[in-house]
């Protein structure tokens, strides 16, 4: 049989409606009098010796009632959570632990119908009137609950989706450097493990990357002033006034007479000179690269 979904039982949601249920009750019985309180006999011995209003009476045994099916749905929901730790609660056996909530408060209502009123009606039928009623008194505020824990439920797995959506596009802001051009559009997209390096070409850039091994380029128009202030905060870093690299593919720095060069050890891409503006944060990002150690 299939469960029922286990935050309807979850504890929060069983004191939630441990409390709402019984305040709902309370307004419901003394709005509408369901159980013929108010025809109390203003002659029994009982009220005299209580010595109290028939009207105050029947506010403290609805009030009574109340709590005794609040004690009941407490120790059935605490018995339901011991259950629940052991076996799975289909609907099936969910809707005969709610009947026995019912017939058991039930039970509690006929009894102090017999015991508080006057009226002539049997035992049988008072608890069939009382089971129907008390029936459709729980029926609204159990639907009540129910439905709020089925939305409360929605609106947390919501949440949940949009932190992982918003992780996943963290993500892969990270595993993809993005290049726009001057007007602020995307023109190349390439993972960071395959970026290589930016070239300056007058007003155009020159981003090379590979693809199936191969290295490839492509132009794009912007500066590469703009383009070093968009990949700041990643390994794209600019180590000449015409170049950027990705630190992380850098195979070999060497120095000749010339100056400082880094190489990517693929064929068909150029080795890219160090000046000195950037020769420090260059060289001391290659000794404390992990990969470099």
């Amino acid at each position: 049989m299939t469960p029922i979904p286990q935050f309807i039982y979850k504890k929060s949601n069983q004191v939630a409606m441990i409390i709402f249920v019984p305040i709902f009750a309370l307004l419901f019985i003394s709005i509408y009098s369901p159980f013929d309180f108010d025809r109390i006999d203003t002659d029994t011995r009982f009220l005299a010796w209580l010595n109290i209003s028939r009207e105050l009476l029947v506010q403290l045994i609805t009030i009574f009632l109340i709590l005794m099916g609040m004690a009941v749905a407490a120790v059935s929901r605490w018995l339901m959570s011991l259950y629940a730790r052991r076996r799975d609660i289909s609907y099936v056996k969910y809707i005969v632990w709610i009947a026995c909530e019912i017939l058991a408060m039930t039970i509690i209502f006929t009894l102090a119908t017999v015991l508080f009123t006057d009226t002539e009606k049997g035992v049988i039928t008072l608890f069939k009137n009382t089971l129907i009623k008390t029936f459709f008194i729980l029926l609204i505020p159990y639907t009540m609950c129910y439905i709020y824990f089925i939305w409360q439920e929605r609106v947390a797995q919501l949440r949940l989706l949009r932190e992982r959506i918003a992780e996943d596009e963290t993500a892969l802001q990270t595993a993809y450097v993005q290049i726009f051009d001057t007007k602020g559009e995307m023109r190349l997209s390439v993972r960071r493990e395959h970026l290589l390096l930016i070239e300056s070409a007058d007003n155009y850039i020159c981003v090379w990357y590979t693809n199936n091994n191969a290295p490839k380029k492509v132009l794009v128009r912007n500066t590469m002033k703009q383009v070093a202030l968009q990949l700041a905060s990643t390994h794209i870093q600019q180590c000449h006034r015409s170049y950027m690299v990705n630190l992380d593919l850098v195979k070999v720095m060497r120095r000749e007479k010339e100056g400082m060069f880094v190489e990517f050890g693929i064929a068909g891409v150029p080795d890219v000179p160090i000046s000195k503006t950037y020769a420090d944060s260059i060289k001391k990002w290659l000794m404390s690269s992990p990969d470099n150690v």
